[in-house]
C-alpha cells in the first residue's frame, strides 16, 4: 500500500468516526413516557433467592449468595458504587402464603400505619409480624426504600434498594451517616445533598440463633467530585431531577414481587432482634 493510499484510508476512517460520533450523539426520536421505563431493584442474593436455587427456573449459574442482583439487566455484582438520592419508608402488606400470590396486597404511609395502630386495628403476633385485626391471611412489613444512582465506570443509572427485617438497622445506620455529612466551603460548613457522597455496597454473611443469611454492607467511599467522573455536572443534574420526581410523587415504581423465602432470623419484623 502506497503512502498516498494509506493517507486516503486514514482520512476516510477519520471521517467515518466523525460521522458515527455525530449520529450517536443525536437525540433518539422514540417517544418514551415515564411508564415505558423500568427502574431496577437491587436485591441482595441470599439463602432462598431464586437466582441461587438450582431447582428454580430463575436460577443463574454465575450468581452467588452475597452478590447484588439487578432485576432489569439480570446481572450480579460483588460491589456497587452508589449515590443515595432519596429515602422513604413504607409499610407493605403481603399475603402469608407467597407461593400463591407474590405481589404485595397494599402499601401504607408511616402516618397511615401509625393511625391504624392507635385505632387498635393492628396486632402483633407471636411470630413478631404485624397484622390487621380479623385479617389473618396477610401481614404488614416495615420497609425502607433507598433510591440511588449507580456509578458504572463513566456512566450511571437509577435504581431502588428495599431493606426490611434485619436490614432495617443497616438502613438506619446509612441514614445516620448521611445526616452527619458536612462539607466546608471557605468559612461555611454545610450539610450537602445526600448524593454528594458515594458509598460502596456489597454483601456479607450474617446469622443469629434463628438462621443465617446475607445482608448489606455499606461503606462510605468518596465525595462525588473525587470519583474522577467526566460528567459530574450531568450526574448531579440527573440526581437532582430524580430526587424531585420521587418527592413529588411523579415517579411511579411498579411493586416488586417478593420471591425470596427468607430465613426466620432475617425476616424479623423490625430488625431489633438482630445485632448490628
Amino acid at each position: 500500500m502506497t503512502e498516498t493510499v494509506k493517507k486516503q484510508v486514514a482520512k476516510s476512517e477519520t471521517k467515518a468516526v466523525a460521522q458515527l460520533s455525530a449520529v450517536l450523539k443525536s437525540a433518539p426520536l422514540s417517544k418514551r413516557e415515564a411508564e415505558d421505563y423500568s427502574i431496577p431493584y437491587l436485591n441482595m442474593l441470599s439463602k432462598g433467592s431464586p437466582q441461587v436455587d438450582e431447582e428454580n427456573d430463575k436460577f443463574i449459574k454465575e450468581a452467588k449468595k452475597g452478590q447484588i442482583f439487578n432485576t432489569v439487566t439480570e446481572t450480579c455484582s460483588d460491589v456497587l458504587t452508589v449515590l443515595p438520592v432519596y429515602y422513604r419508608r413504607r409499610y407493605v402488606e403481603w399475603y402469608n402464603d407467597r407461593t400463591k400470590n407474590k405481589a404485595p396486597v397494599n402499601e401504607y404511609l408511616p402516618e397511615e400505619f401509625q393511625t391504624f395502630q392507635k385505632e387498635g386495628k393492628i396486632v402483633r403476633g407471636d411470630d413478631k409480624k404485624d397484622r390487621f385485626v380479623g385479617k389473618g391471611d396477610t401481614y404488614v412489613e416495615n420497609t425502607a426504600e433507598h433510591y440511588v444512582i449507580v456509578i458504572d465506570g463513566q456512566s450511571w443509572y437509577k435504581a431502588l434498594i428495599k431493606m426490611k427485617g434485619s436490614q432495617l438497622k443497616k438502613s438506619r445506620q446509612w441514614n445516620s451517616i448521611m445526616s452527619n455529612q458536612r462539607r466546608v466551603d471557605g468559612d461555611e460548613i454545610y450539610q450537602p445533598k445526600d448524593f454528594a457522597m458515594s458509598y460502596n455496597l456489597s454483601g456479607k454473611p450474617e446469622k443469629n440463633d434463628q438462621g443465617s443469611w446475607h445482608g448489606w454492607a455499606i461503606n462510605q467511599n468518596k465525595w462525588i467530585d473525587e470519583l474522577g467522573l467526566v460528567k459530574v455536572e450531568d450526574i448531579l443534574a440527573d440526581a437532582s431531577q430524580f430526587e424531585k420526581t420521587i418527592h413529588s410523587g411523579e415517579l411511579k415504581v411498579a411493586p416488586q414481587e417478593d420471591e425470596t423465602s427468607s430465613p426466620q432470623g432475617e425476616s424479623s419484623q423490625n430488625g431489633d432482634n438482630i445485632p448490628f
